[in-house]
Formats: C-alpha cells, structure tokens, sequence
C-alpha cells in the first residue's frame, strides 16, 4: 500500500508540474482556450516562420582558402544556435557577386534584434597590446589619430562604451606575435573574488594556442612591486597591459602579473551573470574567424503551407483516436488504463517541451507519435504479462505484481536502445534531426516513467474492475 500512495503521488506531482509549465501565463499568447496549452511551446519554421537575417562574410584578402573560413563561420553559428536550444534553426550558405552570404532563419523569433542576440557576437576574438586610454572621442582628435598610426594600432571602446583603448594586434610589434580567433575549448562563468556581486569569465585555449599565449603574457608581464611602487615605472607599465577584444570590444584590459604557461586565463570586466554566461556561450562555441556584415533582416513565413500543417496534426489526432478505441475494444478496463496512460505521457512531453523552451516541428510530431507507440507497447507487454499469470491461476494483485516485475527488464531494454539511437542522432545531427532526437529522447523516457510508475497506479487502482474469465484448458481469461 505504502508503494502504491508513493507512486501515485509521485505520479499526481509530475503532471501538475507539466500543466503548469503548459498554462504558465504567457503575454501576447496566440491561442485562447483549450488551445492556449500551446502558447508556451515554439514552433518551428515549417510551422510558424521566423526571423530571418542575412550576413555578408568579411574575408580578408589575404586569407589563402576563403571556402574554409565560410564553413567555420557556418560551423560557429549553428554551434551557437545548438547551445541556445534553437536546434531547429536553419544556417546556409549563398554565393553572388563574388561575396559570400550567410543567412540565418531562426523559428519563432519575431524580433530580429532579439535574434541576433540569440546568435551572439558577430565579431571576432584576439588578443592584444593596450598602448594608450582615453575618456574622450579619439575619432576627432588629430593628435590621438597619429598615435595610432605611428603605434600601428586601433582605438577601440569597453564593454560600456565609457572609455577608448589604444590596441595594437603585434605584441611589442612583432609580427608574429599575435593571437586571433584561438580555439576555446573550456569557458565557465565564475564568481569574481575579488567583487563578490561580480563574475569573470575563466577559459581555457587549446593546446595548440598555450604557446603563443605564453609568449604574450611573457612579453606583456609586469612584476607586482611595479604596479604597488608606481612612478615612472609604472607608467611605463601602462602600455603593457594585455587586452581582450571580442566584437571590436574591449573586453578586458589589464596587467599580466604572471607568465601564463596552461592556456588558462580570466576576462574581467565587471560581469552580471547573464553577461558572464552570454560570452562564456560565445567563447566555448568558438569565435568567429571573419567578421560578419549584417545585409537584411527581416520575417520569414512558413515553410509549409497551413493546408498540410493542418492536414498533418489532424492525422495524427486521428491516429491516436483510432489507437484509444482499439485498446478499450480488446484490453476493456486494462485498455482504459492504456489510455489514461497515453494521454498522461502526451501531456507530460508537451510540458516538457515548454519547460525547456524545446522548437517543435513537423519532425517533432512525428518523434512524438512515434512515443505514443512506444507507450502503448509497453501497456501491452505488461498487460499480456497480467494475462499470462492470470492463466497460470494467479490472483489479480500477485499477477500485476508478478507481470511488472518481470516486464522491467524488457520494457528499460527496449527503451534504452531507443534513448541511445536518439543519442546518436542528436550528437551526429543538425536541425531538423536534432528536433526529431529531443523530441524522441524525452518522449520514451516518458513513456518508460508511465509504463512502469503511471500504469502500475492505474492497474492497482481498477484491479477490481478487471474481469477473469474461464477458458475452456481451464485457465483463466481477462
């Protein structure tokens, strides 16, 4: 008894938990009334169009394979989308005039400018020499202008926009000694020790960037007495601080007060935690290494016309009437758990779903009717389990008990092949196929849940109903 309270409050708290994720108010919600389950879960393009917004890929001249730096461009931009849960989004290439253009077509964001947000900075990562600061606009004056042509340098603002830095890419002005786009292979948001309501970004380069970097910070480092003694020193000291521009931003400028030997290294720069976790996304997603001009933007329809969407959900509703009337007809009382339990499961993934802000597509639906199968095979196999120890003259209590038990094994096996094909094409795959993976993934995860905690509820709760007839071998049937 004390099993059956417990799953069936376990049972009772998750679904409550998926109602209100589905009918958390919602503003500027699309549906009223039944329909409105739906306002909290996003569509895709095929279903819902998007913002879309086309880039002019800046490639330098002097860059020997163009092609490859537009396929890492390609690659940096749907790694990013991916991480900001917006694996339905679409990124492709075109070709005219001579330039190259990426456009980028992101489901349910009506907002372009919220949109490029989502894709994140669109400049690129490097490391520099800080030579000079200003408060004051360098852009007009002549003197300042000079300096930066004689530093063979760029004024370039902070994260605010507060203050100017002088930032010349050639540390000490060797031409070798520089650092542009380094892979990330590690960025974490962590809590700045020295400003506790602040954070800092720490990082980590790949290998093949830990040495260039140990050059630099060797070069660029300022012993501690300096910077504590002031003076000419110290002044001189000025122009070796080590800078980080992301976006032709600032990012942090500061002393190097030891030489960086394992790639690792913080930017500080006076971080929220959603300023910290937005470029720690940028940074481990990889920078971009040519820098994007922003051609147009603007709203793209439906990839599907509203017919064959329509056409499309009506199906599967049908499909899943026709699958609740067949399990009453053959499993009767058992056959209306079965459905309890498909309609438990389909609202639990829905509220998933708009629990984690998942994009929902066609290839969605189709994941999630395939979990609807996959939930009515598992009722099945259990119930001709309940069957089978009824024949062998169980009582109803100890064949349900009997039949879960000896379900389990087959019902985790068979899901768990599922879970790790969906795994695969989740790691594997991009767009669409990534949105049929998530879908999937979470819908027999579901279904298992249901199977073997739902189910289990239901059948302890109507065992009474379930009727055992007598065949003609002397048996029983339900």
């Amino acid at each position: 008894m004390r099993g059956d309270k417990t799953r069936g409050i376990i049972s009772l708290i998750v679904i409550v938990l998926a109602f209100i994720a589905l009918l958390w108010p919602t503003p500027g919600g699309k549906y009223s009334g039944i329909a409105s389950i739906f306002n909290r879960i996003k569509l895709g393009l095929d279903i819902s169009g998007g913002a879309r917004i086309e880039y002019r890929v800046d490639i330098d001249k002097s860059v020997e394979n163009p092609s490859a730096v537009v396929e890492d461009v390609w690659t940096v931009l749907r790694n990013r989308l991916d991480m900001a849960n917006y694996t339905e989004a679409v990124v492709k290439q075109s070709f005219r005039e001579d330039n190259t253009f990426i456009i980028v077509e992101i489901p349910g964001a009506t907002d372009t400018a919220k949109a490029e947000q989502l894709i994140g900075s669109t400049g690129v990562l490097w490391f520099g020499q800080v030579i000079d600061e200003t408060t004051t606009n360098p852009n007009i004056n002549p003197d300042l202008i000079n300096e930066a042509k004689r530093e063979k340098a760029q004024w370039l603002l902070d994260r605010e926009g507060t203050k100017w830095y002088l930032v010349r890419q050639e540390i000490d002005k060797i031409s070798n000694l520089k650092l542009i786009s380094p892979k990330i292979v590690e960025a974490l948001p962590e809590v700045d020790r020295n400003n506790v309501a602040g954070y800092v970004v720490s990082f980590t380069m790949d290998k093949k960037y830990a040495d260039i970097f140990e050059k630099i910070t060797e070069k660029l480092y300022v012993p501690e007495e300096i910077l504590n003694q002031g003076g000419i020193a110290y002044t001189q000291a000025l122009k070796k601080r080590l800078a980080i521009v992301l976006d032709n931003r600032v990012q942090f400028a500061g002393f190097v007060v030891s030489k960086i030997t394992d790639g690792r290294a913080q930017i500080r720069g006076n971080f929220n935690l959603e300023e910290a976790k937005q470029l720690a996304a940028i940074l481990k997603s990889g920078a971009l290494p040519a820098r994007l001009e922003k051609v147009s933007s603007g709203w793209v329809a439906p990839l599907l016309g509203a017919d064959i969407v329509s056409a499309s959900l009506k199906a599967g509703i049908y499909g899943v009437i026709i699958v609740l009337i067949y399990m009453i007809i053959v499993y009767r009382v058992m056959g209306i758990v079965a459905d309890i339990a498909l309609l438990y499961n389909t609202f639990l993934l829905l509220g998933i779903l708009a629990a984690t802000g998942t994009i929902l597509t066609l290839p969605g639906i189709a994941g999630i009717i395939l979990t609807i199968g996959t939930t009515v095979d598992g009722n099945i196999i259990i119930y001709e389990r309940i069957k089978e120890e009824l024949r062998r003259g169980s009582s109803i209590k100890a064949a349900i008990s009997t039949a879960f038990s000896k379900s389990f094994l087959t019902l985790f096996d068979a899901n768990l092949t599922t879970i790790i094909a969906g795994l695969f094409l989740y790691y594997f795959g991009t767009g669409t196929v990534k949105g049929f993976a998530v879908t999937l993934i979470i819908g027999v995860l579901g279904s298992l849940f249901v199977n073997l905690v739902v189910t289990r509820t239901l059948i302890d709760l109507f065992a009474g109903g379930i009727k055992v007839k007598a065949t003609k071998e002397g048996g029983a049937r339900a």
